[in-house]
């Protein structure tokens, strides 16, 4: 798994590692960041989500870790490429309709390399780079 993975990130891919509860998948991807990716080419930032992990909470999160780097444009330090670690995906509350608002922020990012400002009332795009 983790010449894959290793592999996957370091082409900007993104991963996805599914399977049984109690599997080491959330150990092996600690030790791989940690190990390969905590230096000083790499940033990377775990999120793990919960029942009650919202959209605004996780944009917030995501963002008070990127620096500015222009106006509209955010990311990890200078010379830096990031690698966000989001442990228990599937955990956040389903909503009336049956979405789950922080995943989709999530594949807006993946999408759009970023999303709209939950601070600004003018909403600006605030796009994610080198993530």
């Amino acid at each position: 798994m983790n010449g894959i993975a290793e592999t996957l990130l370091k082409s900007t891919m993104h991963c996805l590692f599914v399977g049984p509860t109690g599997t080491g998948k959330s150990l092996q991807v600690n030790k791989l960041l940690k190990q390969k990716f905590d230096n000083d080419d790499w940033a990377y930032y775990q999120l793990g989500f919960s029942a009650q992990t919202s959209s605004n909470q996780t944009e917030r999160i995501i963002d008070g870790s990127m620096d500015k780097k222009r106006k509209g444009v955010y990311g990890p330090k200078l010379g830096k490429e990031g690698v966000i670690f989001v442990d228990d995906l599937n955990m956040p509350q389903k909503e009336k309709y049956g979405a789950q608002p922080p995943i989709e922020l999530l594949r807006q990012w993946m999408d759009y390399k970023g999303w709209y400002d939950i601070d600004d009332p003018e909403r600006p795009f605030r796009k994610l780079d080198n993530v």
